[in-house]
């Protein structure tokens, strides 16, 4: 088994998530779900055997979780054959050092013990959440429905568990004495050595709670710096371009690493907020952690990245011009509106590698992730072209 260390994410055997998976709904009683435990203290006692059996005994770990019944902090001693890792600490994370001081660096650096006041500097007045939160915060539950012979599935969250904001109010040091196994030399548990003092506000008595918090057990709330700035994109309907953490990779080789987005709201999720967006590479609606937002100074509007359209009334013709007779030109870069054979309707971005007149284009398809796709030239299924701005996809 991987060392356990102080902030380190367990739950149950019986909890539908793995290590580094949460991806998962959970029907049926989703209630009967355990929390998330985060590693508060571990016994480092020498190997121990019962008595009537002869087996050797379980190690345990002390771990701690947010009642959403009496809004409070509940902690308990858990044998770790019991339970299993949801997330494990890196190596950047605070541990604890082989002389039980308190570290922030990796293993391979000389790194220097934290002193209690480094920690006032950072945590003191600030706001913290403790580790468990975004996955209590992801849970989703799903329902089964059936009507008319019809069957659907309803998926909602599923937020039992979910810690509140903390504001950290004081910093002491853990003036628990621990003493030492005699026969190994070893302290007998590993503990925190600092703890934060928090304040929440608990919605079942109506007014404040406090309660020491064990230093690894949180991480630092980040604040927004730059919500003016959206607030001004979204009155403005203005895009920006950001950078994609996976880049696309067209079949024609090309490859795009950003894109141009349009704040559409801000959703303020818990403790972080939300940015929904239209995405126009993609030309589809999504959110992300405003925290993970690439923002460039490159910003556009809808005119710049729109060149032309085609049907569109043209005042010096006094006709509109038509579908059939525009020509596509190869490797340019054009958003359609186009109908299937199965009169579903979709608008999305291509990359055209071949052009056949008043036949077919092969393109590729941002829509798509960049796949090759084959479109008709017919005014029943090309309903519109929109000719882009090729340099804004360098």
């Amino acid at each position: 088994m991987s060392k356990i260390r102080l902030g380190d994410l367990y739950s149950l055997n019986n909890h539908p998530y793995e290590l580094d998976l949460s991806d998962v709904k959970i029907a049926a009683l989703a209630n009967m779900t355990p929390p998330i435990f985060v590693v508060t203290e571990i016994l480092n006692s020498s190997k121990e055997f019962d008595s009537e059996t002869g087996k050797e005994k379980f190690k345990q770990v002390k771990c701690i979780f947010y009642s959403h019944k009496s809004h409070k902090f509940e902690s308990l001693w858990l044998d770790i054959k019991h339970v299993k890792p949801i997330k494990k600490q890196g190596e950047e994370d605070i541990i604890l050092d082989k002389n039980d001081e308190i570290n922030t660096a990796s293993k391979t650096e000389n790194a220097k013990p934290i002193s209690i006041e480094d920690v006032k500097t950072t945590f003191l007045n600030n706001q913290v959440i403790l580790k468990s939160c975004d996955y209590e915060l992801g849970k989703l539950k799903t329902t089964f429905v059936k009507t008319d012979n019809k069957s659907s599935q309803k998926v909602n969250s599923h937020l039992d568990f979910l810690p509140p904001v903390l504001t950290v109010i004081d910093v002491k040091n853990n003036e628990e004495k621990v003493g030492f196994n005699p026969k190994s030399g070893n302290l007998r548990k590993i503990t925190s050595k600092i703890l934060l003092k928090c304040k929440w506000y608990n919605p079942l008595s109506g007014g404040f709670s406090e309660d020491f918090i064990p230093l690894e057990t949180v991480e630092m709330v980040k604040h927004a710096t730059n919500l003016e700035m959206i607030y001004d994109l979204i009155l403005n309907k203005t895009f920006f371009r950001n950078v994609f953490e996976n880049h696309i990779e067209l079949e024609s080789g090309i490859t795009l690493q950003h894109s141009y987005i349009q704040p559409i709201e801000l959703i303020f999720n818990h403790y972080k907020y939300k940015l929904k967006y239209f995405d126009f590479f993609k030309t589809k609606y999504d959110e992300m952690d405003l925290s993970e937002i690439n923002f460039d100074d490159d910003v556009v509007g809808i005119n710049d990245l729109i060149i032309d359209k085609i049907p569109e009334y043209k005042t010096n013709l006094q006709e509109f011009t038509t579908i059939l007779d525009f020509a596509f030109k190869k490797n340019k870069y054009y958003r359609i509106t186009y109908k299937d054979q199965q009169d579903r309707i979709t608008r999305r971005v291509i990359h055209v590698k071949e052009y056949l007149a008043k036949k077919v284009v092969i393109a590729d398809c941002l829509l798509r992730d960049g796949e090759e796709r084959h479109f008709r030239l017919k005014e029943s299924s090309m309903l519109k072209i929109e000719i882009l701005e090729s340099k804004y996809f360098s």
